[in-house]
């Protein structure tokens, strides 16, 4: 800005109710400058302010006032800056042919102008002319070694080519000289496609250091749910929600609701999701309301799978639950607990499980697992044939005992099997290879280590009886499970596990 800046006399009330001069004041005041006084001096100032009006105008969509301040400047002063914003205009508008043409007519005026290489490779990256674009960046990049947006967008390249190892570096590259947050946020979704999920999350905190911005809070909840970290998730969702709402974040936080057993929440959120996504919010009510026969109806076009399933339930419930009626239940003291804190339908009260036994804090029995997964099969058990319920009673209970990590993929791991056994004909395999689907989706490290040992640790039911060794954690526990399962075992056979938790809920299964 000039050392001393000409304002029109009527422009002066304006300037002193103000702490900043608003542009139009600024360019009045310099054209009646130029006026009087043509000299270099003031018309270099206002050719600048044309093409900053020129700049606020394109930003604002306000396009043919935008090229009347591109034609005001070439007017005063025509140079390569004229061919350059023009590239921009036409870059605004999709005519990436033309908009080339310009960025080449500046480059051809001003060799050394770094900006026009770099809007050239955005031109070209849209076009998807990758190389051509790389060497533009590059150009850009060498005119001006302090200029890291060059390298992020050549990260990108490699990005939509899923050249991944590249784009890492590109953005690394592009960090050693500014550490910018649309960088880390690059770097933390290539991690998260490479399911690199602790790297990812890193990256993501690193950038919310330096600025908050919501697109990084939003993929670091998706990270943190794949690393089973749900109630940090939760509570990002609900900063994002209250701050900056739209129908994705609402419909985010709603599922996670759901799963980490909040219904009503889930409810409310899902609801302000709006239509497009209207298949969670009718789901949802299932939870809310109860797996009611008009309520399974609503589903039936947007999920006809899902319908199909609850649709055959509510048939076969009396045969269901006469067929669970002749079953052993093998923890009968547990079972007489729940029982005693439920409703008429089986659904547990929370409030009372915690109370009757001694739960403080969530997640404070992880220790004791073994003597706490009795009373969630129980809970599940107590409901008969209510596919809604038993899940609730699963998660909730669960999660409670165990908290939101461990404690939430015990709660799908059991709820898968049980209801695959109870409700569908599946084969093992299949029922194994949906779960580890499900716990993908939850807890990502515990997932690969199942998909480990399933792939490469098995043994013999033989072997796996012989060297068991009773679980030190949940996480155990359920690699236990999966590998039992993948042997395709007998009642019989499971009867020489030592551990009673994991041989009786299995023995369990099989008799249903």
């Amino acid at each position: 800005m000039p050392v001393k800046l000409p304002v029109l006399v009527e422009d002066l009330p304006l300037i002193t109710e103000m702490d900043k001069i608003p542009l139009e004041i600024i360019i009045r005041g310099l054209e009646a400058q130029y006026e009087i006084e043509k000299s270099e001096y003031w018309k270099s100032y206002l050719v600048y302010f044309y093409y900053e009006a020129f700049k606020k105008n394109l930003n604002e969509n306000k396009i043919e006032q935008a090229k009347e301040f591109l034609e005001k400047a070439k007017n005063l002063m025509y140079d390569y800056r004229y061919h350059f914003y023009y590239g921009l205009l036409f870059s605004k508008l999709s005519d990436y042919d033309n908009a080339e043409i310009e960025m080449k007519r500046a480059i051809s005026m001003n060799p050394n102008f770094y900006l026009a290489y770099y809007e050239l490779g955005n031109i070209l990256y849209l076009k998807k002319e990758y190389d051509e674009a790389i060497e533009m960046y590059m150009k850009s990049f060498e005119l001006n070694k302090e200029f890291s947006l060059p390298l992020l967008k050549i990260g990108d390249v490699y990005f939509e080519n899923e050249q991944f190892h590249d784009a890492e570096v590109a953005y690394k590259s592009a960090l050693k000289i500014e550490k910018l947050p649309e960088i880390y946020l690059r770097l933390g979704v290539l991690y998260n496609t490479r399911y690199q999920f602790e790297k990812a999350e890193k990256a993501f905190r690193e950038g919310l250091s330096i600025e908050y911005k919501p697109e990084i809070a939003y993929n670091l909840s998706y990270t943190l749910t794949k690393l089973g970290k749900h109630f940090q998730a939760l509570q990002l969702l609900k900063e994002l929600v209250n701050n900056y709402p739209s129908p994705e974040v609402y419909n985010e936080l709603g599922l996670l609701q759901k799963h980490l057993g909040f219904y009503e929440e889930a409810e409310e959120n899902l609801k302000l999701a709006g239509d497009e996504f209207k298949e969670n919010y009718l789901k949802i009510q299932l939870f809310t309301k109860g797996l009611k026969q008009e309520l399974v109806e609503e589903i039936k076009d947007v999920d006809p799978d899902y319908y199909e399933f609850l649709k055959n339930v509510l048939k076969e419930k009396e045969h269901i639950e006469q067929k669970l009626e002749k079953v052993q239940f093998p923890f009968e003291e547990e079972l007489n607990i729940i029982f005693d804190i439920t409703d008429d339908e089986g659904e547990i009260n929370l409030d009372e499980f915690m109370f009757k036994l001694e739960i403080k804090e969530i997640g404070e029995k992880k220790k004791e697992f073994l003597r706490y997964i009795p009373y969630i099969i129980s809970s599940m058990y107590i409901v008969g044939a209510n596919p809604i319920l038993i899940e609730k009673n699963v998660t909730k209970i669960s999660i409670s005992l165990f908290g939101d990590g461990e404690g939430l993929v015990l709660a799908k791991t059991l709820n898968s099997f049980y209801q695959s056994f109870l409700f569908t004909h599946d084969p093992i395999d299949f029922i194994l290879e949906k779960t580890l689907e499900i716990i993908s989706e939850f807890h990502f490290p515990l997932s690969k280590q199942i998909a480990d040992l399933l792939e490469n640790g098995l043994t013999s039911l033989d072997d796996f009886i012989e060297n068991f060794q009773v679980p030190n954690n949940i996480s155990e526990f359920i690699l236990q499970l999966f590998e039992l399962f993948s042997y395709n075992p007998h009642t019989e056979e499971i009867d020489n596990i030592p551990e009673k938790s994991l041989k009786e809920f299995s023995k369990f299964l099989l008799s249903i």
